[in-house]
């Protein structure tokens, strides 16, 4: 195994076992715990991608992950990152960041990166906006939703796709906006309709192919 994937690994060790204490220690409530847990594995997509030369070598320590996240959901290891109820939200996160490194590593991993960030930030902020502060309430398949974190998970999506597309990209901005809000919609329509922590997987996979789609058609 390489350095860099022994140094992947040691991080997401790191980040596991600071959420712990955070969770045991200060009593930070887990849904806060369980999204900073997603926002660092959305994170360290960027690091790898810089990290890595090649496309297994930088999905093997998402992979590595997942089946750790899948021992945790059952035998109840990482309180801090699992939910309430029966959820594979954590397994499922990591599974779609080596998916999609591997689907568009080379010239379109930015592409990658920017689904797997509307997932990590986007998803994360309607997620606590939404529990917190929605007051505007719907529901899909049972489950409760809320107009704020919708409208949270276009924004948050947005504002973070965009500058990928542009810095990591290289597109103009014109483009970069564009494309991340029409994106962003179709993150936030797509996690509406997602039960289950399956969100985890729609959303960055769906993202994802819109962006290639607009890429490949505007050029």
């Amino acid at each position: 195994m390489s350095s860099n994937a022994v140094a992947s690994l040691a991080a997401f060790a790191v980040l596991l076992l600071v959420l712990e204490w955070l969770r045991r220690g200060l009593g930070v409530a887990s849904d806060v715990t369980r999204k900073l847990f997603h926002m660092g594995v959305g994170l360290w997509v960027l690091v790898a991608v810089s990290l890595f030369d090649d496309g297994v070598r930088a999905a093997i320590p998402f992979l590595v992950l997942a089946g750790v996240m899948y021992l945790s959901f059952r035998f109840e290891i990482f309180a801090a990152v699992e939910d309430d109820g029966a959820s594979l939200g954590s397994v499922l996160l990591p599974l779609s960041c080596a998916m999609l490194l591997l689907w568009f590593w080379g010239d379109r991993v930015y592409v990658a990166v920017a689904g797997i960030f509307a997932a990590s930030f986007g998803d994360t902020t309607a997620a606590l906006v939404g529990r917190r502060l929605g007051t505007r309430k719907y529901r899909t398949h049972g489950h409760p939703r809320s107009m704020e974190g919708t409208l949270s998970l276009f924004l948050a999506s947005g504002l973070t796709m965009a500058p990928v597309l542009a810095i990591v990209g290289g597109l103009d901005s014109h483009r970069a906006i564009a494309f991340a809000l029409i994106s962003a919609t179709v993150a936030a329509s797509v996690e509406t309709v997602s039960v289950y922590g399956t969100d985890n997987l729609t959303v960055p996979v769906a993202t994802a192919a819109t962006l290639a789609t607009l890429v490949r058609f505007s050029q």
